[in-house]
């Protein structure tokens, strides 16, 4: 059965959340290709520090490496957080302009910034929500393997550490709460390929 078929025609708006390397680019991408539908992510709307590690050999900036340094996991999770409240009102206005504008493309929203949007009550029949997670163990192999911690200097390990306790405690922490407003939560572990996980979240809004 074709894709675009298995889901609802009231969908105008899929919403895929998760942490920060629980694979939401690259599954939210493959979806919107998949079904012809635009493709945007929360980190486009506005930008927090970031990962402390760059794909080049640019030096990490300045103000990026202070943020992690000098906070601790629990005030780094905080910070995030705070950043994702003021970016609702930005994620509610895309949300409604493509829920209410006839000439607007339907869309895969993805970002880990999604989580007030969804826990704020909206109850939108155009709007469908899953929110990925994963176990410490692979998001801890994800994010050495990306940022090359085990080649990284001293500095560089420290803040891609704080990173990564940052991860895993949002990553629990805003699982446990859209899942208990009514988002469908998704383990990528239990999912082999990308083709799967897409798959399986095709499933969850259609159930």
């Amino acid at each position: 059965m074709p894709l675009n078929t298995r889901i609802d025609p009231q969908l105008k708006i899929i919403l895929i959340g998760g942490s920060s390397n629980v694979g939401k680019s690259r599954v939210a991408g493959a979806l919107a290709s998949k079904i012809g539908w635009r493709c945007i992510s929360t980190d486009s709307l506005a930008r927090h520090p970031g990962r402390p590690w760059r794909q080049s050999n640019k030096k990490v900036p300045a103000h990026v490496a202070e943020h992690y340094l000098s906070l601790k996991a629990n005030e780094l999770l905080e910070s995030v957080i705070l950043h994702h409240r003021k970016m609702s009102p930005l994620v509610a206005e895309l949300v409604r302009a493509t829920v209410h504008d006839e000439g607007m493309d339907k869309l895969v929203l993805e970002g880990s910034a999604l989580w007030p949007f969804i826990t704020s009550g909206h109850r939108m029949k155009e709007v469908g929500a899953v929110w990925l997670t994963a176990s410490p163990d692979t998001l801890r192999t994800r994010i050495y393997e990306a940022s090359g911690f085990h080649n990284a200097s001293e500095q560089n390990r420290g803040m891609i550490s704080r990173f990564l306790e940052r991860t895993l405690l949002f990553d629990r922490k805003t699982a446990e709460l859209v899942g208990e407003h009514g988002c469908k939560v998704l383990d990528v572990d239990e999912y082999k390929t990308t083709e799967d996980l897409i798959d399986g979240i095709v499933n969850s809004l259609r159930a």
